[in-house]
């Protein structure tokens, strides 16, 4: 049996085959010169891919002997033990880097740093704050100058056309035109009510007050006031429209409001309404009631009066009164248009005056010594000497 070498023989031979190992290591590594290993970047160019590992040039591979292993001294009589064979590291045969490949130029760019920047992040750009602070300051700047731009336009606009504005502002006003249909207020009395508020130019004349002015007359409901180009004020006006007399100074419009007025001879022809001011809108819808309702026969109402027991009491043209009483206005007059249709139209004149407050028929009393009264007169005294006799 062959005698095997002492431990610690052994374990010098291993050390000095690792040893060996590292030593030829480093010399291939200083053969390549030193460098700083680069941020790898991938990128597929192709059916390549390609590192920036790539883009340094390394030295060629030399072929390299191995060493000679030097086996332990045996003992006599000893068969040598075989030990394996540890192979160096295998240095990666640089790739070729092909020529103009835009991908390794700029990892190369990326590596430098650039000239002028105090902090540079890793990958070679200015930090993200001061991106953001430069980014703010440009914009500040852009917009101040186009705000002062913007200033300066406005400036010389102004400039140029302030003449113009202040001779249009004091153009004088030259004419001014009243429309509308004047059958109660005098064209007249407009003009002068305009003239006296007219006190300015044309664009300075204050319409708001010349409108107030104008609807304070009782005979003015309405105002429109507009500027006619270039120097002329339009002025269109709408009277009030009177339904029926009111007292002895007023009228009624179609609201059923109360006007008062100082000359009154231009309601001479219109219906006499009498009655409470707070009932005056119902008075005169009840007066329109009851003019429909005659007109139809061809009788036309003259004076309504309402008393405070709310007693109605009509007076027709031909001043025969009508007593109508509270209740039952319409159902009262219905009743007496037909008696008129049967009896009373035939000898409408002999008639002074009706009552309505029957509840069975009308009584009419007659004009003195008409010929109804003194047919109806004569009857009667035959009735009443009829009756003595019988006594």
């Amino acid at each position: 049996m062959k005698n095997k070498p002492p431990k610690d023989e052994r374990i010098n031979a291993s050390d000095r085959l690792v040893g060996a190992n590292r030593l030829f290591e480093r010399d291939v590594l200083m053969s390549e010169g030193p460098r700083r290993e680069p941020r790898t970047r991938s990128s597929i160019i192709g059916d390549k891919k390609l590192t920036a590992r790539d883009a340094v040039a390394r030295a060629p591979k030399s072929e390299t002997s191995k060493p000679v292993e030097r086996s332990p001294r045996s003992e006599r009589g000893a068969s040598p033990i075989k030990r394996p064979s540890v192979k160096p590291s295998v240095v990666e045969k640089p790739r070729r880097v092909l020529q103009g490949d835009p991908l390794a130029v700029s990892e190369e760019k990326n590596l430098r740093r650039e000239r002028g920047y105090g902090k540079i992040s890793p990958q070679g750009a200015v930090s993200g704050v001061q991106q953001a602070r430069s980014k703010v300051t440009r914009m500040l700047v852009y917009r101040g100058v186009g705000l002062l731009l913007l200033l300066s336009c406005f400036a010389g606009i102004a400039y140029f056309v302030s003449g113009p504005v202040t001779e249009l502002l004091e153009k004088p006003l030259k004419s001014v035109a009243v429309e509308g249909q004047f059958q109660y207020l005098s064209k007249n009395r407009a003009m002068e009510l305009i003239t006296a508020e007219i006190d300015g130019d044309f664009l300075q004349l204050n319409l708001n007050r010349l409108k107030n002015v104008l609807q304070s007359d009782p005979w003015i409901e309405h105002v429109t006031l507009s500027r006619r180009w270039p120097d002329t004020l339009v002025v269109k006006i709408t009277e009030q429209k009177p339904i029926a007399r009111w007292d002895a100074n007023g009228f009624l419009n179609q609201r059923g409001e109360i006007i008062r007025v100082s000359e009154t001879d231009k309601l001479l022809g219109l219906p006499w309404l009498e009655g409470n001011e707070i009932n005056a809108r119902e008075i005169l819808q009840q007066y329109q009631d009851v003019a429909t309702l005659l007109r139809s026969r061809g009788l036309e109402l003259i004076a309504l009066r309402c008393d405070s027991k709310k007693s109605w009491r009509i007076t027709l043209k031909n001043n025969v009164e009508i007593a109508i009483g509270r209740e039952q206005v319409m159902e009262k007059l219905h009743r007496f248009v037909t008696v008129y249709d049967n009896f009373l139209s035939s000898v409408w004149g002999d008639v002074k005056a009706i009552d309505v407050r029957y509840t069975n028929g009308v009584s009419v009393r007659w004009v003195p010594d008409s010929a109804m009264a003194k047919k109806y007169l004569k009857a009667d005294l035959a009735a009443v000497k009829t009756s003595v006799l019988n006594h």
